[in-house]
């Protein structure tokens, strides 16, 4: 049977393409974990939480206030997004933080978002670390639409689940995606 008509998408051909090659054996495709909650929840669960956002007057201000409170190194840290960002920080035995501040309209472009994920996977597979937990980050083209902000939020999910997905199999992890609205699992019934 012609290759073609075996591969349904591009990303499908992706992730055949180790296979194909020799690379990988024997390795079952997995789905990464969705979960409506809190990232800093998810972080206790975890080796390393994968954590997008900005802290204002938002919700992900009072999630960074109560886990700072409780973890002494990280108490005097008022803005992680800008003082730790784009670095593993160690903030229990064995469990890590990595912050990435969103761009512009409160998002990033499939391209970022692929280069910001990229970074701290690769040097989790590299320190031994197999479990990680993210929150995302929405597109960049939210506007005043609530339904086409919806749209794009579900083209946000799918695109993270394949990429956790491939993530899983490049480097040997678990991924969870978890968000504290309904983005995760709103789109698995």
């Amino acid at each position: 049977m012609p290759l073609t008509r075996t591969v349904k998408s591009a990303a499908s051909l992706y992730f055949l393409l180790p296979v194909m090659a020799g690379v990988v054996r024997h390795r079952r495709r997995t789905v990464p974990q969705s979960t409506q909650g809190d990232i800093f929840q998810a972080a206790a669960r975890v080796q390393l939480a994968i954590v997008f956002g900005h802290v204002s007057l938002n919700e992900m201000r009072h999630r960074w206030v109560a886990f700072a409170s409780s973890q002494p190194q990280l108490r005097q840290v008022r803005d992680p997004f800008t003082e730790l960002a784009g670095h593993p920080v160690e903030w229990s035995q064995g469990k890590w933080l990595w912050f990435v501040p969103e761009e512009q309209n409160h998002g990033m472009t499939d391209t970022q978002l692929a280069h910001a994920l990229e970074v701290p996977l690769a040097w989790a597979s590299q320190n031994g670390i197999n479990s990680v937990a993210t929150n995302g980050v929405a597109n960049t083209d939210h506007g005043q639409d609530t339904r086409a902000n919806r749209l794009s939020d579900d083209r946000r999910v799918a695109w993270l689940r394949d990429y956790a997905t491939q993530a899983e199999q490049k480097y040997g992890l678990t991924v969870e995606l978890i968000s504290l609205n309904d983005a995760f699992v709103r789109t698995l019934e």
